[in-house]
Formats: structure tokens, C-alpha cells, sequence
């Protein structure tokens, strides 16, 4: 069967655009140079091609996850997306904000759409955007990376997941630490680079002018549900441009998605129908958005569209993977964690 790729705008009740849905239809084929392994013992790597980008095991209790970054040269980048350019951002930067997102998020998918064996893998996909929260410019000037928040804001009006990330979440990507730990119970996941960041470099220097312009593009992140974290697919620049002149930048979230229909049952819509009829025959004064909210509740049958990640079970044992983390952090120094690494303890 040939390749074929399917995208749709998909908006909120309130007729707001919230994201794009995909599917991606074709052969199941080799895996892509992009992909999670998985094995026994909650044992997880990232790889690009034959090169593991980090490691990760979650766990015994589920309160979080070990992550054990390895800090590959630039030059093992991975390009799902070619380079951007000057005309691609000019074109962009008049667009209001939500207007923006939704241009460049249909921009990547595109690009994703023509390059697609590079990163997508058959089944189906949403693209959404994750901007800044509504912040006090004094707290951001104060406190710099400590005061960013960032969010999905689709709220009780989608059926789509909710992403959210803060500053404090999003790790260094100049001199990546090793070892760190991913806690569930305090801020959720981290924001995850796949290679290091030179801070000489020409390019970072050009995004830095184009965040204080305001015409800074989004980062493009990848939801891995197995760590409940984000990697970045394409934009460490832009992030570390923004990350240096203090100035939150945009994200746009892909995720692998299953879908679960809705299936209302008719003789409790009837019943909610009737209730709400009686009680605004007795009361004139009977709120009318409260009435519309509880009838759209009651009658909707939207979809949920709920996040997965897929990966292969290509962890030869558990041994194996314990032998390479042990040789990685020991040739790094960094060994402190180890035990409670190999334990899957917090």
C-alpha cells in the first residue's frame, strides 16, 4: 500500500482552532532513526539509529523516572525538519499569536508530512500548540526561567490532551548533566535537548535577534508518555535563544494519539432534557449559559483523543542495558545515582 497522510484542523465548541489531527496511513517498515526501545525491569532508550540519545527507567513505586542523558556531538543531529529561513520567519511574524501557532504548526506538519518516514510512524497524530502563560513582566525580568510556565489551555471546550510545561522543567542543553530525575509528584516531566548546544555558534546568535524581535518560531517538542516528558524534534537554537535573552518562546506538542468514542446513552439525555426543561419552565430567570453548558455536556459526543507513544521491544535484557548505563556513567564521572538506577528507586 502506498503512503498516505491525512491532516484536519480540529476545533474547539467555541469554533477556536486547537490543533491538527493526523493519520498516517502505510506499511508497518523498519523502525525510524528516531525511536523509543523498550525491555524488562521499566527499561527504556531513545535511539537515533544505532546511537542511544539517553536512557530512562521508571520507578518501582511509579512516583518518577531516571533519565541518563548522553551528550552525542552536534553532529548526529537529528533534521526531521529542514533548516528554517528568513522568508519562512518574515512570513509568519505579522500573524497574532494563535494565528501563528496555528500557521506554523501546519508548516511542520507539512514538512513532516513529505519527510514522514523520518519521524512518524503509521497510526495517528495531533499537533498542538503549548504557549506562555498570561506572566507578570516583572516576575519573568526578576526571577528569569524560574517564572515561565507554559500551557496547552484547551481546557473543558477539547477533547484533547492538556499539555503543560514550566521553566524549572526544561533542562540544559550547554552542559547537560548526566543523570537526572524526572519526579511525577512535583511539576510533572522535563523538557529533554537531544544534543548539546554550541553557544559560539552563528545561527544562535541570529535566533537570539529574532526572539527579541518577537518573530522567534515555536519549538517542535515530542510527548514521550513512558517518561511523561517532551523532546525537542527540531529547535534547540531557538530554545536556547530564548532561554538567553528571557523571553518565553512558543512550542507546538506531537503526539502518537488513540481515539475513544463517545457513546452518550439517549434515556439519560432524555432524562437531563427533561430536568432542564421543567426546571426553566419554573424559573424565567433560569441562567441560559448554565442551561447551554449542561445541555452541550449532556449531548456531546466529540471523541476523546488520548496521548500514546509508541516503541519496540528491542532491549536485548535487562543486564545488557544495566551494563551499558553503568559503562556510560562511569566514563562520565557519574556514578553517584547508580545503585538507585539499577534499584529503580527515587
Amino acid at each position: 500500500m502506498a503512503e498516505q497522510l491525512y491532516w484536519h484542523d480540529i476545533e474547539d465548541l467555541q469554533g477556536q482552532w486547537v490543533g491538527l489531527g493526523g493519520t498516517v496511513e502505510r506499511p508497518a517498515s523498519a523502525r525510524p532513526p528516531l525511536h523509543l526501545l523498550t525491555g524488562h525491569n521499566g527499561r527504556i532508550k531513545l535511539m537515533l539509529h544505532d546511537t542511544p540519545l539517553f536512557w530512562a527507567t521508571v520507578a518501582q513505586g511509579y512516583c518518577g523516572a531516571w533519565l541518563v542523558r548522553n551528550p552525542v556531538p552536534a553532529q548526529l543531529e537529528f533534521l526531521p525538519i529542514p533548516p528554517i529561513d528568513s522568508a519562512q520567519v518574515e512570513r509568519h511574524a505579522p500573524l497574532e499569536p494563535q494565528q501563528r501557532i496555528k500557521a506554523w504548526s501546519r508548516f511542520f506538519v507539512s514538512q513532516l508530512s513529505e519527510r514522514s518516514a523520518d519521524f512518524l510512524y503509521p497510526g495517528r497524530w495531533l499537533a498542538q500548540g503549548m504557549l506562555p502563560n498570561p506572566a507578570n513582566a516583572r516576575a519573568v525580568a526578576q526571577r528569569g526561567l524560574a517564572a515561565w510556565s507554559f500551557s496547552s489551555g484547551t481546557g473543558s471546550h477539547s477533547h484533547l490532551p492538556n499539555w503543560s510545561l514550566y521553566g524549572e522543567d526544561i533542562l540544559d542543553n550547554l552542559t547537560p548533566e548526566t543523570v537526572q530525575w524526572i519526579d511525577w509528584w512535583q511539576g510533572g516531566g522535563k523538557l529533554v535537548g537531544l544534543h548539546p548546544v554550541d553557544p559560539l555558534a552563528g545561527r544562535l546568535k541570529w535566533w537570539r535577534k529574532k526572539a527579541r524581535e518577537g518573530s522567534l518560531p515555536p519549538i517542535l517538542l515530542w510527548h514521550v508518555g513512558g517518561l511523561a516528558s517532551y523532546v525537542i524534534v527540531d529547535g534547540h537554537y531557538r530554545l536556547q535563544a530564548a532561554l538567553d535573552e528571557n523571553i518565553p518562546p512558543t512550542f507546538i506538542v506531537l503526539s502518537a494519539t488513540r481515539i475513544q468514542a463517545i457513546n452518550p446513552c439517549p434515556e439519560n439525555q432524555q432524562r437531563v432534557l427533561d430536568s432542564l426543561m421543567m426546571q426553566s419552565a419554573r424559573n424565567p430567570n433560569f441562567d441560559v449559559d448554565t442551561l447551554n453548558r449542561a445541555l452541550i455536556n449532556t449531548f456531546d459526543n466529540r471523541p476523546y483523543y488520548n496521548a500514546s507513544t509508541h516503541s519496540w521491544a528491542g532491549i536485548e535484557s535487562d543486564q545488557a542495558w544495566v551494563a551499558e548505563v553503568t559503562r556510560h556513567l562511569h566514563e562520565h564521572d557519574a556514578t553517584e545515582h547508580l545503585q538507585a538506577i539499577i534499584e529503580r528507586r527515587d
